[in-house]
């Protein structure tokens, strides 16, 4: 007589427990440093393309600039030297400021926000001796999640002026 057996064993049983709760306690941990990855990745490419477009707007109309218009200036509540305004050569009055976390552009009486991930900008002029080249620094953040911030600082661009 033979009798056929179906089931598990107790001790299968015991090691697919012990399978899953180690999947289970693994599990969230490695969904949460995706999802930190996945965040700060996007945010990091997000204010780099941010970062790139405004300089590269500044860097050009700053290169047009009357050499001698060129003042650069602290608006209240602002950072230091965080407002450049000068004449460009074609006649426009044209400014470059930080409102809180926004870079603004101002040309004649528009007023546009380049770009709303501004941490902190400031102008100067490298070499006392030469008006003609202003350093402009910036640094640009991105709230992530539960009050995290991604900040990326960039390097200080010199942009010359040519007229």
């Amino acid at each position: 007589m033979r009798t056929s057996a179906r089931g598990y064993t107790l001790a299968e049983l015991a090691v697919t427990v012990a399978i899953l709760g180690i999947l289970a306690s693994v599990g969230p941990t490695l969904l949460t440093k995706t999802q930190d990855f996945f965040l700060l990745s996007t945010a990091r490419t997000e204010i780099e393309r941010d970062a790139r477009a405004s300089l590269e707007v500044m860097n050009r109309l700053l290169r047009q600039a009357v050499a001698s218009s060129v003042t650069i200036d602290t608006p209240a509540n602002q950072g230091p030297n965080s407002r450049v305004q000068f004449t460009h050569m074609d006649g426009r009055n044209i400014s470059f400021y930080q409102s809180g976390t926004n870079l603004m552009q101002k040309v004649g009486s528009n007023t546009t926000t380049i770009s709303k991930n501004l941490a902190y900008i400031a102008f100067s002029y490298p070499r006392t001796d030469d008006t003609s080249i202003i350093s402009v620094s910036i640094t640009m953040s991105k709230n992530i999640q539960l009050g995290r911030r991604k900040v990326l600082e960039l390097t200080v661009q010199k942009v010359r002026i040519m007229n």
